[in-house]
């Protein structure tokens, strides 16, 4: 990887690291910004002087920082971090995409995914049915009954407790949320507004003008959170709803098909397609995770998935499929076909013909 990547994921880590104890500064944080200095000297753009002026920094977009080739790994329109919110939604994105799994929010859920692939176990049913309950917007936030209710369905201990540390409990605290209208999840009161985590793409897709508290009388209150809400709630809730639709059109559905090879199998008169649905908040990151990918990764791509964009992110940016089709590598552009949710079933038809 780059010097640029490297860059950035010491930072996120660092910051990350130091959000939760700001008396203690981390050694990422600190490599961080040497690296940072180290490329902006390189590139004759001023370096910051102290940590301070570094943060100051990270609050503009990041074409301006002055660091080379960053536009591979971070949006050039994208701050590292903004007030009242802390690490940016494209911040996560790019921890999401490049950290381990076991260092960030959804390391549980990737835990439950390797458990059932584990070969000789290949929980393939108890993978689909968690990944369900996590990705309705019901289970956004349970009661503790209710979480042990469903988690403890499954006889394997282990998966068990997995299910349960996807969850936080906010018992204390939930007289300060609100429902989110859209996902069932937490809204909190910030920069005078409701807002539903980070990125808050939700409020775009419902209306917030009247908003319901949570009534769970006396009972500890849990929540999905908030890494397991932006990558598993949201794109889950886009992936069931496809399920459902394309059930009323007569095909043949299946969810995370050979413990979540892909995120959805469509069958129609012996004919086999898949769909992978891809979440991004900016087309051409999507096109760089690709261009990132190597050829025997995107082989499982051509003429066999297509890969799906949940329609809200076309609001977010017009013609998101052809900007990101436009960004992709030689190589990547053999392999992958990017389509918007509301184009499945004319692309489906094609391939059933």
């Amino acid at each position: 990887m780059a010097k640029s990547h490297d860059t950035l994921l010491s930072l996120i880590i660092g910051i990350n690291k130091w959000q939760g104890n700001y008396g203690n500064i981390p050694d990422e944080l600190y490599k961080g910004m040497l690296l940072f200095i180290e490329q902006t000297v390189a590139s004759s753009a001023q370096p910051p002087v102290d940590l301070f002026h570094l943060l100051q920094i990270l609050h503009r977009p990041s074409r301006e920082w002055g660091i080379p080739d960053l536009q591979e790994y971070y949006p050039e329109d994208a701050p590292l971090l903004e007030e009242f919110i802390g690490l940016t939604p494209d911040a996560d994105e790019f921890l999401n995409r490049y950290i381990s799994p076991q260092d960030a929010e959804q390391q549980y859920m990737y835990e439950i995914l390797k458990y059932c692939r584990e070969e000789g176990r290949q929980l393939e049913e108890e993978y689909t049915r968690i990944r369900t309950f996590l990705s309705n917007s019901h289970n956004a936030v349970v009661t503790s009954f209710q979480l042990s209710e469903f988690s403890e369905t499954f006889p394997d201990l282990h998966l068990t407790n997995l299910i349960k540390q996807c969850y936080e409990e906010i018992t204390h605290a939930v007289a300060n949320y609100r429902r989110c209208p859209h996902c069932g999840w937490t809204l909190e009161y910030k920069n005078d507004r409701w807002r539903c985590n980070k990125e808050d793409i939700c409020h775009q897709l419902a209306d917030f003008e009247c908003l319901s508290l949570f009534d769970f009388g006396k009972e500890r209150v849990m929540r999905l959170l908030p890494g397991i809400q932006r990558f598993v709630l949201l794109p889950g809730m886009s992936e069931l709803r496809m399920v459902e639709h394309l059930v009323r059109k007569g095909y043949e559905v299946e969810l995370y098909p050979n413990v979540d090879e892909y995120d959805l199998s469509v069958s129609q008169d012996g004919k086999k397609v898949f769909l992978d649905i891809k979440d991004f908040r900016d087309p051409r990151t999507l096109a760089n995770f690709f261009n990132h990918q190597t050829p025997s990764y995107l082989e499982k791509y051509m003429n066999q998935c297509l890969i799906v964009i949940p329609q809200y992110r076309s609001q977010l940016f017009a013609s998101y499929c052809e900007r990101s089709m436009a960004q992709l590598n030689e190589t990547a552009r053999e392999f992958i076909e990017i389509i918007m949710e509301n184009e499945i079933e004319s692309a489906l038809k094609k391939v059933f013909l």
